[in-house]
C-alpha cells in the first residue's frame, strides 16, 4: 500500500479515459466530424476519402456541362436571325417575278447573306462555335469507379453543324461506283469539259454486246451535255445499237428524246417495240440526263427518263435488251439507229451541235442516294460551280452544301439557269438544313440539362453518404460533453482522495 497506491492508479486511469473522451468529443464538436483522422475509423476514413475524390471529379464534369450548355445556347440564339434572313431572301426572290428593281433585290439578298455569315461567325462561346464549324467538341460528362478500383470517364460529344464551312467536292475524274461498263469523261480524255463529240467507239463487251445470250435487263445510261443554238433540227447526242435493238438520246423539235427498243421476234423472250420519252430543252443550256431500262422477260418492265435529276416520265412494256451490235455513236449515228420509231442512217447533218461532257453506263438500276451520286458525278465540274444550276434537282449536292453555299447560289440574279422555282427549291434546302441543325442542337441542349441535373443529384447523394460516415451528431456529442466533464471531475476527486491515504498511514507512526 505504501509502495503501490492502487486506488490512485485506478483514479488516474479513469481520469485519463474521461479526459480522452472529453477531448475527442470536443474535437468532434469543433470540426463537425466523427471521423477526421485514419485512427478514428480506418474503414470509414478510406471510403470517405475515395468518395470525396469522386465527388470533386463529378463536380468538375458538371462544370464542363455548364460550359457545353453555354455553347449550345449561344448557337441556338442565332435561329431567329437566320430564319428571318432566309424569309427575307425568299420574299426578294418572289419579287423578281415582276421583272423590276433587279439590282435592288440583288442588294437585299446579298445583305441578308452577309447577315447570316456574321451571325454564324458571331455565335462563338469561348472559342466553341457549334454552328459555323464542323469541329467535334468533347466534354467530360461524368466518372464512374470500376470494380477493380479504376475510373471510367463518360464523355459528351457535340458535333459542330458546319453551316458556314464549304463541303468537300465530289471526285469528277472517276465513276461514282465500281462496275461502270462505260466511262467517257472529257476531263480525263481531253482535259476540259465539253469536248466529247463525233466519237464512234467499236462494239464493246458489257455495253452493247457480250451478254452471253442473256441480254441486258438493267441499264443506267447517264450523260451531261450542253445544247447549241439550234435545238430544232435532229441531232444525235448518243446512240448504241442498230436498226433492230438499241437505245439512244437525241435533240429534235426543241425536245430531248429518250428511246429504247428490241424489235427482233426470234429472241428468247418476246420483242418489244420502240418506246420514247421527250422533255423540252432550251438552247445553249447545260443539262444532265439519264435513261434507265428496268426490264424483264415478261415485257412488263419500264424505261425511265430523267433530266437534271428529275423524273420526266416512264414507259411500260419494256423487256430485255439483247446484244445490239452496230457500234456506238457519241454525238453522231454509228451506222444506223431507230429514232421516233423509224430507222435513220448517219448523215453529217444529224451530228450534235452542242458539247458533251461525260458519259457513264452501268448494267444495273440505281435508286435514292446512289442515283443522286451519279447525277452529282455528271454535274460536278460541268454546271457552274456552286451556282443555282449546280444544286437544282440534286439532293446529294444540296445535302453536301453548307447553308452559306446554298444562299450564295441564289445570286447573281442574272446567272445562267436562274429561275424563281429553282431559287425557291434551293432556299427550301437551305431552310431544311438550318432547321435540322437547330433541331439537333435543341436535342443536345435537353440532354445536357438532363445530364447536369443527374450529376447534381448524384453528387448530393454521395455527399449525404459521406456525411453519414464521417459527420458527427452534434446533439449527441453535446450530451456526451456534459457526461465526460462530470466523469473527469469525479476522477480528479477520486485521485485526490486516493493520494491522501498514505498520509493516514504515516500518522500511525507519529
Amino acid at each position: 500500500m505504501v509502495f503501490t497506491n492502487a486506488s490512485a492508479q485506478t483514479a488516474l486511469r479513469t481520469l485519463r479515459t474521461a479526459t480522452e473522451n472529453l477531448d475527442r468529443t470536443q474535437n468532434r464538436i469543433s470540426t463537425g466530424l466523427k471521423v477526421s483522422r485514419p485512427d478514428d475509423n480506418p474503414a470509414f476514413f478510406l471510403v470517405a476519402a475515395t468518395q470525396k475524390s469522386d465527388i470533386v471529379k463529378l463536380q468538375g464534369a458538371r462544370d464542363n456541362l455548364t460550359y457545353a450548355l453555354g455553347a449550345v445556347r449561344t448557337a441556338l440564339s442565332a435561329q431567329s436571325f437566320i430564319d428571318n434572313a432566309i424569309q427575307n431572301i425568299r420574299s426578294a426572290v418572289i419579287a423578281t417575278e415582276t421583272g423590276t428593281a433587279q439590282d435592288e433585290l440583288s442588294a437585299v439578298i446579298e445583305a441578308q447573306i452577309d447577315t447570316v455569315r456574321q451571325v454564324l461567325s458571331g455565335t462563338s462561346f469561348n472559342g466553341a462555335n457549334l454552328l459555323e464549324e464542323r469541329d467535334r467538341f468533347i466534354f467530360d460528362a461524368g466518372v464512374q469507379r470500376t470494380a477493380n478500383g479504376g475510373l471510367r470517364f463518360d464523355q459528351f460529344v457535340v458535333d459542330g453543324k458546319g453551316l458556314g464551312v464549304r463541303g468537300v467536292p465530289i471526285d469528277t475524274t472517276a465513276p461514282p461506283f465500281p462496275g461502270a461498263v462505260q466511262d467517257l469523261n472529257s476531263q480525263n480524255l481531253f482535259g476540259a469539259p465539253g469536248q466529247l463529240a463525233g466519237l464512234t467507239p467499236a462494239n464493246s463487251a458489257g455495253i452493247n454486246v457480250g451478254s452471253g445470250g442473256a441480254g441486258f435487263a438493267k441499264k443506267t445510261f447517264a450523260i451531261s451535255f450542253e445544247t447549241g443554238a439550234d435545238i430544232n433540227s435532229r441531232q444525235i447526242i448518243y446512240e448504241q445499237g442498230g436498226n433492230v435493238r438499241g437505245l439512244n438520246i437525241f435533240v429534235e423539235n426543241g425536245n430531248l428524246a429518250f428511246g429504247a427498243y428490241n424489235l427482233v421476234t426470234s429472241d428468247p423472250t418476246p420483242a418489244w417495240p420502240y418506246v420514247e420519252v421527250q422533255a423540252s430543252l432550251e438552247p445553249n443550256t447545260r443539262y444532265t440526263a439519264q435513261l434507265v431500262i428496268d426490264g424483264n422477260g415478261a415485257n412488263n418492265g419500264f424505261m425511265r427518263a430523267y433530266l437534271n435529276g428529275e423524273l420526266v416520265d416512264e414507259r411500260g412494256g419494256v423487256g430485255i435488251l439483247y446484244d445490239h451490235p452496230g457500234g456506238i455513236g457519241v454525238g453522231r449515228i454509228n451506222g444506223n439507229a431507230v429514232l421516233n420509231g423509224t430507222v435513220a442512217n448517219y448523215s453529217a447533218a444529224t451530228e450534235f451541235q452542242g458539247n458533251i461532257d461525260k458519259v457513264v453506263q452501268y448494267n444495273e438500276v440505281f435508286f435514292g442516294p446512289d442515283f443522286d451520286q451519279i447525277q452529282t458525278y455528271l454535274a460536278e465540274g460541268w454546271l457552274p460551280e456552286r451556282g443555282i444550276q449546280y444544286y437544282i434537282g440534286s439532293e446529294t449536292r444540296q445535302s453536301a452544301a453548307t447553308l452559306v453555299d446554298l444562299l450564295e447560289a441564289i445570286v447573281p440574279l442574272d446567272q445562267d439557269g436562274f429561275s424563281v422555282p429553282g431559287a425557291l427549291e434551293v432556299l427550301d434546302a437551305a431552310q431544311e438544313k438550318s432547321n435540322l441543325a437547330f433541331t439537333e442542337l435543341g436535342i443536345v441542349e435537353s440532354r445536357i440539362i438532363r445530364q447536369r441535373g443527374y450529376l447534381s443529384d448524384l453528387t448530393e447523394s454521395m455527399q449525404q453518404g459521406v456525411a453519414a460516415l464521417i459527420e458527427a451528431d452534434l446533439a449527441e456529442e453535446s450530451a456526451k460533453v456534459q457526461a465526460f466533464q462530470v466523469q473527469t471531475q469525479l476522477a480528479q476527486q477520486s485521485l485526490v482522495i486516493a493520494n491522501r491515504r498514505p498520509e493516514t498511514v504515516l500518522r500511525l507512526f507519529s
